[in-house]
């Protein structure tokens, strides 16, 4: 076990960090800025949160922070979460967590005096360092290192760290991918090792790691080396098919949106597979809608003016720059065709032109009133669209409503 004290290394902690630590000082303990964030600091990237931990007890924080705002986010493990300028820092006692029964969390958990105790329970070298103003770096397992080598390397043995929390299998390829990072020997073992582990981890879960190692820069290094992984979670996909999609992800930019990514990776499922398989990861129906989206028109290619404009009332403005992407990405169209479409709706959108009900110069209401009823009205408006969106009749009240009674005359 290595320590390496870098008091040369100076973290720029914001203000509502600097005053919690400071106030556990003042009280009489220490408090150290721990985790991602001081990963993040050391790579140059800019921390999402902010951890503290601390050897002051639950009820040692409710004091020292009791003119605060303050979430008691988990006390019996330890946690609070102090609000500070609108700023969440959540503080959590040095700890030695118990077993693990259900994979995922502590049974119960031990508070201790010693920092060295809580960070060899953290998960990755990376995020078991700990930093204090005037003390510099606390770093007992060679994260710094890791960091340098780009490595993902477990903290202790890697099958256990796996074995108490299951979803740190996918952490740890979220993190690679995420990072650019690769794992070490002993990690890549354990991921694949324990990939049936993932069995009894829920669905939300995974599908929160799962997009964001999908996003990640290195993602498509992750999906081509650790494929029997993805398809063991992600049934009925088969490794082959991980393979394939990896090929594609090669091509992809940091904004590629999460929904064509999905469809990529979905691309060798029908329609009905497809549903099946994101319906299991409980996404939001937004979520799902776009992907199924994209997959319900492979075999339909639209450029066209009249077509793009389809794509849009169909599934919104942003829609056919997402489309063009996914059709030239998975070779159903050249780079030419995808700029022709991007282009087209630029066109549109710079225009104006109707494109959707809520463009069209007329609505339900004044259909109602020249005795149009039910389902009538929501057929007539869009029949009406349709002709619009061909040209074949201008987007205005009149020369519309002269169609309806031509229609209902």
């Amino acid at each position: 076990m290595k320590k390496t004290d870098e008091k040369t290394i100076a973290i720029p902690l914001p203000p509502p960090v600097t005053f919690v630590m400071e106030r556990l000082e003042a009280a009489g303990h220490h408090a150290y800025a721990v985790g991602g964030c001081v990963r993040d600091h050391l790579m140059g990237r800019i921390p999402g949160d902010y951890d503290v931990t601390t050897d002051a007890r639950p009820e040692d924080m409710q004091h020292i922070f009791a003119d605060c705002r303050v979430v008691e986010t988990g006390l019996k493990h330890g946690t609070l979460t102090v609000v500070r300028d609108g700023m969440n820092v959540e503080v959590t006692t040095y700890r030695i967590d118990g077993a693990y029964a259900d994979g995922r969390h502590p049974d119960a958990v031990t508070f201790t005096d010693r920092l060295a105790d809580d960070l060899c329970r953290r998960d990755f070298t990376i995020n078991a360092m700990a930093y204090a103003p005037g003390q510099g770096i606390v770093d007992l397992f060679g994260g710094q290192e890791d960091l340098a080598a780009k490595r993902i390397r477990c903290v202790g043995r890697a099958i256990d760290r796996f074995s108490e929390d299951r979803l740190r299998i996918l952490r740890a390829l979220r993190f690679a991918s995420v990072l650019g990072f690769a794992c070490d020997d002993e990690c890549r073992t354990a991921v694949t090792a324990g990939m049936g582990l993932l069995d009894r981890i829920s669905r939300e879960r995974i599908y929160a790691e799962l997009t964001k190692l999908l996003g990640g820069v290195g993602a498509a290094g992750i999906l081509g080396e650790y494929a029997p992984v993805l398809a063991h979670v992600l049934p009925p996909l088969t490794t082959e098919a991980v393979r394939c999609a990896s090929t594609i992800y090669a091509n992809m930019t940091p904004e590629t949106p999460t929904s064509v990514r999905y469809a990529v990776l979905f691309d060798s499922l029908d329609e009905g597979g497809a549903a099946r398989t994101m319906d299991t990861l409980k996404p939001s129906k937004d979520e799902k809608r776009a992907v199924m989206a994209l997959l319900s028109r492979r075999g339909n290619v639209e450029t066209t003016r009249y077509g793009v404009k389809c794509l849009m009332r169909d599934a919104g403005d942003a829609f056919p720059r997402d489309y063009a992407e996914f059709a030239s990405l998975t070779g159903r169209i050249g780079a030419d065709e995808a700029e022709a479409i991007r282009h087209t709706a630029e066109e549109i959108l710079a225009a104006n032109e109707c494109r959707n009900l809520a463009g069209l110069a007329v609505d339900g209401h004044e259909l109602a009133a020249r005795g149009f009823r039910g389902p009538e009205i929501g057929q007539t408006l869009a029949s009406l669209l349709d002709r619009v969106m061909r040209g074949e009749i201008p987007n205005e009240r009149d020369a519309l409503l002269a169609e309806t009674e031509d229609r209902n005359g």
